[in-house]
């Protein structure tokens, strides 16, 4: 069970917090579990909990800022769920993905693609919580090895846009770790386990 510390980067490139998060193989398919801790909009601790198939489709989505919970599992044609204890039902199709701030969901989207595209998007807002519809693209360039503060691992580069807001940022991505994240995150503490990508000698 793969177990890490990411630094969390705010817009001026300085540390705004962290996110502790573990995850592994479940009788579902796959699951992180996060705990965020950041100073940004003020003082707070976050609990993320995404749980996908074997297919690496979302199964379910809880998120507890502590001024807003979110609960959202896929029904038919939607994400069905409540925020805040409020019934909530939001437009998803087979071919949707998710998206949070935080590395899991750029992950999880990148191991259900098979190259470069654009996709539709379920974004939640950080913060309030508010599920809203985006485009975003992703850019394959392929496998190298990349260099992080815990070590260098084999990886898979991607570019990552919001089709929205022209925001971009390079990711790598080794097994089941986002290992490096330009401009947002910083791998500072890694642990394999059993299961996770291993630091190159």
């Amino acid at each position: 069970m793969p177990v890490g510390t990411y630094t969390i980067i705010g817009e001026d490139g300085e540390p705004v917090g962290t996110e502790a998060f573990r995850c592994a193989p479940g009788p579902i398919g796959w699951r992180y579990v996060s705990e965020i801790d950041t100073v940004e909009h003020g003082q707070h601790h976050e609990v993320v909990d995404i749980v996908v198939d074997a297919d690496r489709r979302i199964v379910r989505v809880r998120i507890d800022t502590g001024e807003h919970q979110l609960l959202l599992e896929p029904h038919d044609d939607a994400l069905v769920g409540w925020r805040d204890d409020e019934p909530l039902d939001v437009a998803w199709g087979p071919d949707d993905h998710l998206d949070y701030l935080t590395p899991v969901t750029n992950l999880i989207t990148t191991e259900r693609l098979t190259g470069t595209t654009e996709i539709d998007v379920v974004f939640i807002e950080p913060f309030t919580l508010e599920p809203v519809r985006r485009r975003q693209r992703y850019e394959l360039h392929g496998d190298e090895e990349v260099q992080t503060p815990v070590g260098r691992f084999a990886a898979t580069r991607w570019t990552y846009t919001s089709l929205d807001d022209g925001w971009t940022s390079d990711l790598w991505v080794a097994g089941d770790v986002v290992v490096r994240y330009e401009r947002i995150f910083e791998l500072i503490e890694y642990d394999p386990g059993a299961s996770g990508p291993r630091v190159l000698g």
